[in-house]
C-alpha cells in the first residue's frame, strides 16, 4: 500500500517530500530553531490516526516516514539515511514507550522463535512495485534502552536495535495516546 495522492500532494504543498527507492514516503515538518531532527517512523496504514495526533508547535525537525514494508530492516536503515535523526521512534500498536525487544526471528514463514534458537533466520526476497528488490533476513537482534521519560512502556519494535547499533537512540511509540505521549517527550528532549 502507498500513500494515497491525496496525502502526497497536501504534504507537498506544505512542506519538503521525497519517496525513497524502498517505496517509503518522507515528509519534513520544520518547527521553530533550536531543536534536533526526530525520525517518526510508521507503517503507511497508520498514518490517518497519528495525523491528528501530531504537535502542532516543537523545536527542530520532524521526519515522517511511512513506510509500506511490514517492519522491515532494510527500508528502516534507509530511513535512518535520509533522515538523518538524532533520534527516532517508530510508531507500533499499543499504548506507551518500547523501550525493549527480547529479539526473535522467522525461521519458516509465520514460524517466529527465540533469538538465540541455533536455526537459521528465513531470507525473503521483497520484490516492490518499480523492479526493485532486497532481501530481508528475518533475525531481529535484542535490544534495551533507558527510559527518557515517565511513561507506559510496551514492547519496543524489532527494528530497534538497527537505530541504537549506529548511536541513534531508537524506541516505540505506542499509537494508542500517541499525542500526549509525543509531547511529553517533545518535553524531555528539549524540543518543546
Amino acid at each position: 500500500m502507498y500513500p494515497t495522492d491525496w496525502l502526497e500532494t497536501l504534504l507537498a504543498t506544505r512542506t519538503r517530500t521525497m519517496m525513497d527507492e524502498f517505496g517509503s514516503f518522507y515528509a519534513w515538518l520544520e518547527g521553530a530553531q533550536g531543536g534536533d531532527t526526530l525520525l517518526l517512523w510508521m507503517n503507511t496504514a497508520m498514518f490517518e490516526d497519528v495525523a491528528p495526533q501530531l504537535p502542532r508547535q516543537f523545536k527542530g525537525r520532524i521526519v515522517l516516514g511511512l513506510d509500506i514494508s511490514e517492519d522491515h530492516a532494510a527500508p528502516f536503515v534507509r530511513a535512518l539515511h535520509w533522515a538523518n535523526p538524532r533520534r527516532a521512534l517508530v510508531v507500533c500498536d499499543g499504548e506507551g514507550l518500547g523501550l525493549s525487544y527480547p529479539g526473535r526471528k522467522e525461521v519458516a514463514e509465520g514460524e517466529w522463535v527465540a533469538w538465540d534458537d541455533p536455526r537459521e533466520a528465513r531470507r525473503l526476497e521483497v520484490n516492490l512495485r518499480f523492479g526493485f528488490s532486497y532481501l530481508e533476513t528475518r533475525a531481529y537482534a535484542p535490544w534495551e534502552a533507558p527510559a527518557p521519560a515517565l511513561l507506559a512502556t510496551c514492547e519496543g519494535p524489532r527494528v530497534g536495535w538497527l537505530g541504537w547499533q549506529r548511536g541513534i537512540p531508537t524506541y516505540g511509540l505506542g499509537l494508542v495516546g500517541l499525542g500526549s505521549s509525543l509531547e511529553t517527550l517533545l518535553r524531555a528532549w528539549r524540543m518543546r
